[in-house]
C-alpha cells in the first residue's frame, strides 16, 4: 500500500476503535470517504477489504459498508430468535462462550486490540448514561471475540450483540444498574484487560467468568 493509503487505513481503524462509527452503523459512501481521506476508489476498496478481513466492518452489495462484524443471522431469522429468547438465556449462552473467548484473546490479541480493549473499558466506565455505557460494553466484548481470529465465533457473537439491544434487555438493565454495580464492572473489565495483556489464559478465563456470573445475578434479581 502507498503511504497515503496506509495513513487512511489507520485513520479508519481509529474511528472504528473509538466508537465514532457505532456498531451496525453505515459508514459514509465510498465517494465521501475518498474525498475526505484523499485517496482513490481502488485504494479505499483495498482498505475496506483489509478492515473486513479483520472483522471491523462488513459490506453489503447495494447497501454499503457497516461497522462491526457481519451479523450471523438475517433480519427475519434474527427477529424470530429474539422473540423466543430472553436475557437469562443470552447470559447462559455467553457463559458457555465468553470465558473461552477470553482465553483465545489472551493467546492471540494484537497490541492494537489490547489497547482498544482497554479504551472500551475506560469509556464504558466514564459513560454518563445507560445507552453510552451499553454501547462501550458491547464494543468491549466484541473486541475480545475479534481478537480470537475465529470467523465463526465472530459471526455468532454478532447475533448476541444485537440481542443485547433488544427492548427487554435494555429494560432489565435499567432496573438493576446502579452506581455500585457500574463501579464493580469497571474492576471486572480491568481484570480481563490485565489478564489478556499479560497473556494469562487462566486469569482471563477466570476474570471473564466472574464478570458474567455477576451480570447474570443482577439480571436474575429483576425476575424476583
Amino acid at each position: 500500500m502507498q503511504i497515503k493509503t496506509i495513513s487512511a487505513l489507520e485513520m479508519l481503524r481509529d474511528r472504528l476503535a473509538s466508537g465514532q462509527y457505532q456498531l451496525g452503523e453505515r459508514l459514509p459512501s465510498e465517494r465521501s470517504l475518498c474525498a475526505e481521506l484523499g485517496i482513490s476508489r481502488s485504494g479505499l476498496r483495498k482498505i475496506l477489504s483489509r478492515l473486513e478481513a479483520e472483522d471491523l466492518v462488513w459490506r453489503h452489495v447495494g447497501k454499503g459498508t457497516f461497522a462491526g462484524p457481519r451479523p450471523a443471522l438475517g433480519s427475519e431469522s434474527f427477529r424470530i430468535v429474539t422473540s423466543k429468547t430472553n436475557p437469562l438465556e443470552i447470559m447462559e449462552a455467553r457463559l458457555m462462550l465468553e470465558p473461552q473467548i477470553a482465553v483465545a484473546a489472551a493467546q492471540r490479541a494484537s497490541f492494537q486490540e489490547i489497547e482498544r480493549l482497554a479504551l472500551c473499558a475506560k469509556r464504558n466506565h466514564e459513560a454518563n448514561d445507560l445507552e453510552t455505557n451499553e454501547k462501550w460494553d458491547v464494543l468491549f466484548h466484541e473486541t475480545l471475540v475479534i481478537a480470537t481470529r475465529n470467523s465463526l465465533l465472530i459471526a455468532l457473537y454478532g447475533g448476541i450483540s444485537k440481542m443485547r439491544l433488544s427492548d427487554e434487555w435494555c429494560l432489565r438493565k435499567q432496573h438493576w444498574i446502579t452506581p455500585e454495580n457500574w463501579d464493580s464492572f469497571k474492576k471486572e473489565h480491568s481484570a480481563v484487560v490485565q489478564a489478556v495483556r499479560a497473556r494469562d489464559e487462566t486469569g482471563a478465563e477466570k476474570a471473564m467468568r466472574e464478570h458474567l456470573i455477576s451480570v447474570k445475578q443482577h439480571i436474575q434479581s429483576t425476575y424476583l
